[in-house]
């Protein structure tokens, strides 16, 4: 057995709590690159010709790449190696993002956020190993689940932060910080993932055929829970994406208002995030957690966009909608671990549920445009999301009775 299988065959005697706090770092700086775009669509328009179809695709690569190669990602990350994986993407995202910032038109632009969104996808199916390797059995469900809150938290950020400093440096200015950050993550990644600092580091799995992978993909917990946070991812983007729109266009708020009042309803998915991860450590099921965000989703998603609930609800019902949806990301990505057939291949199951939540994101913008058009204006939206949480309340309960089978915590 070598160095890297005995280090990740048994828990370690301590959780190495910088490991954990450097790696959802990196997933946070990763969501930032996300998070970049939408705040500042206009200006791209205005400055580079950007047509609505380009700006589309500028929003959106990132959820295409993690949903045509989210589990091939993962795998590769758990054959290669999870922190060189992850260090290879901090650098492309550095690369890319001060190359895009040289930009003379769209194709070049669009040509780096290609290269980003492959360096996101690095980033995202490789530091959940790093946390699994990392922490104890008894405090793993508490990390893992704290590495869900990364995209709200970095979504957040790049929405209130973003627009100040394009007022200073134009929106050149948030590429070349945001690269910035990229970079400076990337050097801490280094020096405390180091092998003489973290002597058990997860390096190059060669050892594992892509037959074993291939198994730990379709083992039905890994299915199940792609599945749900499909479903959610879903519901989340399209809420995030069209929030705004509606906030301005029925509501009458200003552009920077709602600004605001959107990354504060999405900050609490990050709330929900850390909660989730708490109550996992302290033993809650994980299908229970998935039931209970499915529910109250449910039942907040018909109030935001209806018009016959009065508008002093429709921002603290859009809060609840994203803090208790917030339980399952934290839910799901913390059974990533629990499912793997062995902490190698972490990276690999993880794959597939990135896959599942980018498939979700990808769908859930249109499909609600879709239903605002033809199904009665944005009370209509509501179907959607109705038949999404139906769906997903029985996938949850079918993911208790798996592990109950399994013995999986």
């Amino acid at each position: 057995m070598s160095g890297t299988d005995q280090g990740e065959a048994t828990s370690p005697g301590r959780s190495r709590w910088g490991v954990v706090t450097i790696a959802i770092t990196a997933g946070i700086v990763a969501a930032v690159q996300v998070g970049k775009v939408p705040p500042l669509i206009t200006s791209l328009q205005a400055e580079l010709g950007l047509s609505l179809m380009a700006a589309g695709w500028l929003a959106s690569l990132f959820n295409l790449t993690g949903a045509l190669f989210g589990v091939m990602g993962g795998a590769m990350a758990d054959k290669m190696g999870a922190r060189r994986v992850l260090m290879a993407g901090l650098a492309g995202l550095a690369l890319a993002g001060y190359a895009g910032a040289l930009a003379p038109g769209p194709a070049w632009l669009l040509s780096c956020r290609v290269i980003e969104s492959v360096a996101f996808l690095s980033c995202v199916v490789t530091a959940p190993r790093l946390i699994a390797v990392a922490t104890t059995l008894s405090q793993r469900n508490l990390a893992m689940g704290a590495w869900g809150s990364f995209m709200p938290i970095g979504m957040a950020l790049a929405i209130l932060g973003a627009p100040p400093i394009a007022a200073q440096f134009g929106w050149q200015g948030v590429w070349v910080a945001v690269a910035s950050l990229a970079l400076l993550c990337l050097l801490a990644v280094a020096w405390i993932t180091g092998p003489r600092r973290w002597p058990q580091v997860p390096m190059a799995a060669a050892a594992l055929p892509w037959r074993t992978l291939g198994q730990a993909v379709w083992r039905p917990g890994p299915v199940l829970m792609s599945l749900c946070f499909a479903l959610y991812a879903l519901q989340f983007f399209a809420v995030a994406s069209w929030l705004p729109t509606y906030l301005i266009e029925v509501l009458g708020h200003t552009t920077g208002r709602a600004g605001v009042a959107t990354a504060i309803v999405v900050a609490g998915n990050a709330v929900g995030n850390l909660a989730a991860s708490w109550l996992l450590h302290c033993g809650a099921r994980r299908w229970l957690l998935l039931l209970v965000a499915f529910v109250v989703m449910l039942l907040c998603g018909a109030g935001i966009f209806t018009p016959d609930v009065p508008e002093v609800w429709k921002l603290p019902l859009a809060f609840a909608f994203n803090l208790f949806g917030g339980l399952l990301p934290a839910a799901v990505l913390a059974g990533t671990a629990a499912h793997a057939p062995s902490l190698a291949m972490v990276g690999t199951v993880n794959g597939i549920v990135v896959q599942g939540a980018n498939i979700g994101s990808l769908i859930g913008p249109p499909a609600m445009a879709f239903m605002i058009a033809g199904f009665g204006g944005w009370a209509g939206s509501y179907w959607l999301m109705a038949v999404c949480s139906v769906v997903g309340v029985g996938l949850a309960v079918w993911l208790g009775v798996i592990e109950r089978r399994q013995g999986i915590s």
